[in-house]
C-alpha cells in the first residue's frame, strides 16, 4: 500500500524535473547548437579556401607576368648583344676597308680660263701633309682599339688644326661613327649629315647616308631613316652601301614604318 501511495508522488517529481529543465540543456537543442556551430566553421574555412584560390591565381598572373618580362629582357639583352657585336664588326669592316687616296688638287679657274688669285678662290683640299696625316692616323688608331673617346677627341683636334686637309671628309665621316658608336645618334647624324652637304664630291657619301639612315632608324624617325637609305640609292646605286641600303629599305617595309 506504502509502495503504491509514493509512485504517484515520484511521477510528479520527475515531471516537475522536467518542466524546470532549461531550453539549452535540452538535447535537441544542444544537438543543434553543436551542427550550427560545424556549419559556420565549415563556411569559414570555405570562405578561407575562396580567399586562398585567389590569392593563389593572383600570384600565377602575377608569375606569368614576371616571366614574360624576363623572357622579354633577356630576348632583349640578346638583341642588343648582337647588335653590338654586329656594329663592332662593321666598324672593323669600314676601319680595315679604308683607303689613303693621295689627293690631287686643281687650282680653280676664274672665268675665261684665267687661274683664279688665291684671295678670290673659295677654300679647296689641300693635299695631306705628313703632319696631318700622321695626326688622322692616330686618331683611326684609338677608333680601332675601340677607344671611342680618345678617337673622338683626336679627330676633333685634326678638324681644328687641319680644317682645308683633304682628309677633313673621312674625319668628320669617323666623328660620326665615334658617335653613333656610343650610342649618341643624334649627334652621329650631325656628323655624317656635315660629309653629305660639306663634301658632296667625296667618297664617304655613301657611307654616311647609309650611317644617317641606320642612326635614324636607332632615333626612331623612319621617314628621315627611309629619305636617307632612298637617298643613297638613288644618287650612289652601284655603291657598298647600296647593298646595306637595299635590305634596311625592305625591313623598314616589312615593320610597316
Amino acid at each position: 500500500m506504502r509502495s503504491r501511495a509514493l509512485l504517484p508522488v515520484t511521477v510528479l517529481a520527475a515531471l516537475a524535473a522536467c518542466s524546470t529543465t532549461r531550453p539549452e540543456e535540452e538535447p535537441a537543442y544542444i544537438k543543434a547548437t553543436a551542427v550550427e556551430a560545424r556549419v559556420d566553421r565549415v563556411e569559414r574555412q570555405n570562405a578561407a579556401l575562396q580567399t586562398l584560390q585567389s590569392d593563389v591565381a593572383a600570384l600565377q598572373q602575377e608569375l606569368r607576368r614576371l616571366r614574360g618580362e624576363l623572357e622579354e629582357s633577356a630576348h632583349g639583352a640578346r638583341s642588343a648583344a648582337t647588335e653590338s657585336r654586329n656594329l663592332y664588326a662593321d666598324l672593323e669592316r669600314r676601319l680595315k676597308a679604308l683607303e689613303d687616296r693621295p689627293v690631287t688638287v686643281v687650282p680653280p679657274t676664274a672665268p675665261g680660263g684665267a687661274e683664279a688669285s688665291p684671295t678670290a678662290a673659295a677654300p679647296v683640299p689641300v693635299a695631306p701633309s705628313v703632319a696631318d696625316r700622321d695626326a688622322y692616323q692616330a686618331a683611326l688608331d684609338h677608333l680601332k682599339n675601340r677607344d671611342f673617346a680618345a678617337a673622338e677627341k683626336a679627330l676633333k683636334s685634326f678638324l681644328v688644326s687641319f680644317p682645308q686637309s683633304a682628309l677633313a671628309d673621312n674625319a668628320i665621316y669617323w666623328l660620326g661613327e665615334t658617335s653613333y658608336s656610343q650610342g649618341r645618334f643624334q649627334e652621329a647624324v650631325a656628323a655624317f649629315t656635315r660629309v653629305v652637304k660639306e663634301h658632296p664630291e667625296s667618297r664617304k657619301v655613301p657611307d654616311a647616308l647609309l650611317m644617317i639612315g641606320k642612326a635614324q632608324y636607332e632615333l626612331r624617325h623612319f621617314k628621315e631613316s627611309r629619305d636617307a637609305l632612298t637617298q643613297l640609292l638613288k644618287n650612289h646605286k652601284d655603291s657598298t652601301a647600296a647593298a646595306e641600303a637595299r635590305t634596311r629599305l625592305k625591313r623598314l617595309d616589312a615593320e610597316r614604318h
